[in-house]
């Protein structure tokens, strides 16, 4: 044979023997086939429980929804009578968002007023018409994003009127949990490491036992891509019906890895084929260490150092060296951190699985969105933010803290975070309903009487919305003081320059909160000695382009630190 022609024909057979491999490397990775491992009894016994609780809980929420939107044939939006039959309606659902019905023309009634601003512009909701009923008399959202609740699922069923013509549609939202919230200590079964989730069959997660990965996709969110392992074990669940398997993924604490064994069957309802997971693992989670003394000052100089560093050496140095386990900034006592101000994690050696990930929409135990209100600080110049970190495997705990914010330029941020006490704080898990019911009723009054005679009732100490528990203000977005029945002195009062004992403006804060759609901030009151320090829970709802109305409730007292 020509030599010449010898060299190319051994490099063409050698490429062809690598694609080979590499083919035969996809298709091994690539299956999804569940490997059909043997699980417990008792994991048997949950999963065909947990089909029948989320089956059950669906078809009550639709038979209510289905006889709601009959009471509703005769009425239109503008009849008080609508607002009544929806309020009766969400008062029965203790994990509801809110619920809506949207007319053919448009109209809209809502329960609470301002429950749903932004989910029903939402591309999953603008494009309901009678023509998506065609196949199912019954829609279940992909998981929609509200400013208060977080992601949120949406149950959707055709409203007609008398003479049977279409009239729109009816939309409840519920909280995710809602799907599976008759199940005993949900998400984690008895007391012990079993995990309950659910993903439909295009990979979207519906509901986890981490909230923040709602609304995640398991075929494109980095999460997941990042581990091979973790989504080839992952895909069999997605793409098939039924079975048993094992995977590889983070614990509920995001930082090992570790072997899940799962069982799952798939539920079809709403247009969605829902797989409904259970897993198991054997993990001891790690006791939280708490420092003997708290050192606030701690806080702001490590995250001024990292500034600093930002500032001299640049924004790629600075991440690497942030990023680097062994590097300058690896013992620096406090959880370290960089993030963009569109809510993109730079750097966070502490949950490195996170970086790259987008957490706008993380919220803490309580609610509040803990990387949205950074950026709100961030933008303001920086500061300091409250915030109760979730215990994986202490559901009732956690971890009370302050972190520092200074902004680099107007593309990102770096900050530092600490624990303020030395000890775990307790969870309230009643006290963010109750407030948000507290205060959506407000919204009715103002509707119904106007603004001057709400304002007389929130200044009243007796008037009907004040309690004990709860404190009210109504406030302008140019900050003036319309309502506040325990400091009637401050009426009329400007209160942007009124700040926190860590020199924030929490009235910016709130106008900021209002303007994006209401949500959650957490304020801190100290004792005349400054010895004592109250944190309380404060909820913000707009009224209109003017003006909003907050509650209060207190969660916790603890010495301040020296």
């Amino acid at each position: 044979m020509n030599r010449r022609l010898l060299l190319p024909l051994v490099v063409l057979i050698a490429v062809v023997c690598v694609v080979a491999i590499v083919m035969v490397s996809i298709s091994s990775t690539s299956s999804s086939e569940p490997t059909n491992v043997s699980v417990s009894e008792d994991m048997i016994k949950l999963s065909e429980y947990f089909y029948q609780n989320v089956d059950r809980i669906n078809q009550d929420i639709t038979a209510e929804m289905q006889d709601t939107a009959t009471k509703l044939s005769s009425s239109t939006p503008n009849d008080p009578e609508a607002q009544e039959i929806l309020r009766d309606v969400f008062n029965k659902y203790p994990n509801s968002a809110g619920i809506a019905w949207v007319s053919a023309d448009e109209n809209v009634v809502n329960v609470p007023i301002y429950s749903l601003t932004g989910v029903l512009s939402s591309p999953e909701l603008q494009n309901i018409t009678e023509q998506s009923f065609a196949e199912h008399d019954v829609i279940l959202t992909d998981p929609v994003m509200s400013n208060v609740y977080g992601m949120v699922v949406c149950f959707v069923v055709p409203v007609y009127a008398a003479d049977g013509s279409y009239n729109g549609y009816l939309c409840f939202a519920h909280m995710p949990i809602s799907l599976m919230n008759d199940i005993p200590n949900t998400p984690y079964y008895n007391g012990t490491n079993y995990e309950l989730w659910i993903a439909n069959s295009e990979g979207t997660v519906l509901c986890h036992s981490d909230i923040s990965t709602i609304g995640y996709n398991y075929y494109t969110n980095m999460l997941y891509r990042g581990l091979d392992k973790s989504f080839s074990g992952i895909r069999p669940i997605i793409e098939t019906s039924e079975g048993t398997t094992k995977y590889e993924f983070y614990e509920l604490n995001n930082v090992d890895v570790v072997e899940k064994t799962c069982i799952w069957n798939t539920l079809t309802f709403g247009g969605q084929d829902m797989r409904l997971v259970v897993t198991n693992y054997p993990y001891e989670a790690p006791e939280v260490s708490f420092p003997e003394t708290i050192d606030m000052d701690e806080i702001t100089d490590v995250a001024q150092v990292l500034y600093l560093s930002a500032k001299k050496y640049g924004k790629e140095a600075t991440l690497a060296a942030m990023n680097d386990p062994s590097g300058p900034f690896s013992d620096t006592g406090t959880d370290i951190f960089a993030i963009s101000t569109d809510g993109v994690i730079l750097s966070m050696p502490s949950k490195s699985k996170i970086v790259g990930l987008n957490r706008l929409n993380y919220q803490d135990v309580y609610g509040m969105r803990l990387v949205a209100t950074m950026i709100n600080r961030a933008n303001q110049g920086g500061g300091y933010i409250h915030y109760y970190s979730e215990l994986p495997y202490s559901p009732d705990q956690a971890i009370f803290g302050l972190a520092c914010v200074i902004p680099v330029d107007e593309t990102w941020f770096v900050g530092s975070r600490h624990s303020v006490l030395t000890n775990t704080a307790p969870i309230n898990a009643e006290v963010r309903s109750k407030l948000i019911r507290a205060v959506q009723p407000i919204q009715e009054y103002v509707d119904a009487y106007g603004k001057e005679q709400t304002l007389s009732v929130l200044n009243d100490p007796f008037g009907e919305f004040n309690n004990a528990d709860i404190r009210f203000n109504a406030i302008s977005y140019e900050g003036i003081l319309l309502a506040d029945a325990e400091h009637p002195e401050l009426i009329g009062t400007e209160m942007f320059s009124r700040v926190s004992p860590h020199g924030t403006s929490i009235t910016r804060d709130l106008v900021l909160i209002a303007k994006q759609g209401g949500g959650f901030e957490y304020v801190e009151s100290r004792d005349a000695d400054e010895n004592s320090a109250t944190i309380s829970l404060m909820y913000v709802e707009p009224v209109d382009d003017e003006w909003f109305i907050a509650g209060a409730i207190e969660l916790d007292s603890h010495q301040v630190p020296v």
